[in-house]
């Protein structure tokens, strides 16, 4: 594969969509086709011109879910990191969202984006715990585990946390 040298700057939104009643985020399974690995990480994506946060938070909710929220608090973590996607160098900012709702059953029939709809492999509700004793899994973030159990104990932060890559 030819590695294309010009970096991709990005800022993207995400949504930890988050069942309050049970404790649970959902979270979706990719593959990174440039790795092979698979991650899990919150629904969400890039901003598209003149888009609100808002805006693209629930587009890109709805396309990666099939669930259109209509509100939302944050943000409430934040992160940087540099990734290599489709031959290509990324350079992303990312905001992290919350997200109440009821537990639903997501569907990944919406995204127009085919690369994503070919890398999509599941969706799972997490408890903090389940994804602390998933050693043998990738979160994305890699302390998402942590974060996410400090937001179930402690509640919403008072400013945004970097959460690293």
């Amino acid at each position: 594969m030819t590695i294309d040298t010009q970096t991709i700057r990005r800022h993207a939104i995400r949504g930890l969509i988050y069942d309050e009643k049970v404790a649970r985020v959902l979270l979706i399974q990719m593959v990174v086709q440039d790795t092979g690995k698979l991650i899990w990480l919150a629904p969400g994506g890039g901003m598209e011109t003149d888009e609100s946060v808002e805006d693209c938070l629930f587009r890109e909710v709805e396309e990666e879910t099939g669930f259109r929220p209509n509100a939302c608090l944050g943000p409430i973590w934040h992160r940087r990191h540099q990734f290599l996607l489709n031959g290509k160098q990324w350079d992303q900012s990312e905001e992290f969202y919350l997200i109440s709702t009821q537990r639903f059953e997501p569907v990944s029939t919406n995204n127009p984006v085919e690369f994503e709809a070919r890398a999509f492999r599941a969706f799972k509700w997490w408890t903090a715990e389940e994804i602390a004793a998933a050693s043998d899994e990738i979160f994305v973030p890699l302390r998402f585990a942590e974060h996410f159990r400090s937001l179930v104990e402690d509640g919403l932060p008072h400013e945004s946390i970097d959460v690293g890559v």
